[in-house]
């Protein structure tokens, strides 16, 4: 078998991010894409496209033989333009399995959600979001592949959805929160997500074996906000600001309506899920420590630049 790993969603913010960290440690990468400009983009990584719309498994499976490992990125953190949870997130992973069964792939690697297990316990993780992310996982671990699927937190890195948005808000002198801010996450770095990732398709690991991706330090997010303002100040950034707290009540009810800012309700679900777990597995998969937080923002402070875009949705 190939040294040799596939990655769908290839072109977007994390699989260019996985693509790049698997090229640099002398993988041979195939970047499974829907559309030639995506197919393109990969290629200028020194990637081989694969070109398989809708991930249909004839198709997929035809490019990936060979590889020892295929990641599954692709998936949606929202319904929206038609775009179902079933389709994408439950169909594409049975989609992929199939390619992966044709072509002779052992290992999957799966990015599902924090707070999949702890569904039909916290009421914040339990939705329609969640649960689709946790049927995909079924799917997985019933499917006889070897099966390592990653819980991830935010995901923060350069050109990420959250640090840009924050920063755009810091300039302006005013961040908004949803009620007190007290919901914590557990950001990690995409250089450590990445890292994580290629060592799943790469290590001897059990039948099925599920990661938090978390990073070492959990925050709430009125405190994240706090840090992020430090990291700008460090970078001769905006960094005075108030807060404004826009009632829960109300976010939701935005939410419910059309968006609150950006977010429709699974999404704001996500960001107020005050999910958080233990790094360690994550350490020792590794064989390393994990990046500290303010190791990550300022690196992902330096390299964004601020947007009106102020979405905050999760990888």
């Amino acid at each position: 078998m190939l040294d040799a790993i596939a990655i769908t969603g290839a072109s977007g913010w994390l699989g260019q991010g996985l693509l790049r960290a698997a090229r640099d440690a002398g993988l041979e990468v195939r970047g499974v894409v829907r559309s030639e400009e995506s197919a393109q983009r990969v290629e200028a990584e020194g990637a081989r496209a694969i070109r398989a719309p809708d991930l249909d498994p004839e198709t997929l499976a035809g490019g990936i033989s060979g590889c020892r490992a295929l990641v599954q990125l692709v998936g949606i953190g929202a319904e929206r333009g038609g775009a179902t949870y079933e389709d994408v997130n439950v169909g594409g992973l049975r989609k992929v399995v199939a390619a992966a069964r044709r072509a002779g792939v052992p290992r999957v690697v799966y990015f599902s959600g924090l707070g999949v297990a702890r569904y039909g316990i916290s009421r914040r993780s339990t939705n329609a979001y969640f649960l689709s992310k946790l049927a995909a996982e079924v799917e997985l671990f019933r499917s006889g592949l070897e099966a390592a699927v990653f819980r991830p937190s935010y995901l923060v890195g350069p050109q990420d959805e959250l640090i840009p948005a924050l920063l755009q808000e810091l300039a302006a002198g005013v961040v908004e929160i949803v009620g007190d801010g007290r919901y914590r996450l557990q950001p990690v770095a995409l250089a450590d997500v990445a890292a994580a990732a290629l060592a799943a398709a790469r290590a001897a690991l059990p039948g099925s074996t599920v990661f938090d991706l978390v990073g070492p330090e959990p925050i709430s997010y009125r405190d994240f906000v706090g840090r992020v303002a430090a990291a700008s100040s460090r970078a001769g950034r905006p960094a005075t600001y108030t807060l404004r707290e826009t009632p829960v009540e109300d976010a939701d009810r935005r939410a419910a309506a059309g968006g609150y800012r950006g977010l429709l309700p699974d999404e704001l679900d996500v960001l107020l899920c005050d999910e958080i777990a233990d790094s360690e597995p994550l350490v020792r998969l590794l064989g390393r420590p994990l990046r500290t937080l303010d190791e990550t923002l300022d690196e992902a402070v330096r390299a964004s630049e601020p947007r009106a875009n102020d979405s905050f949705r999760r990888a």
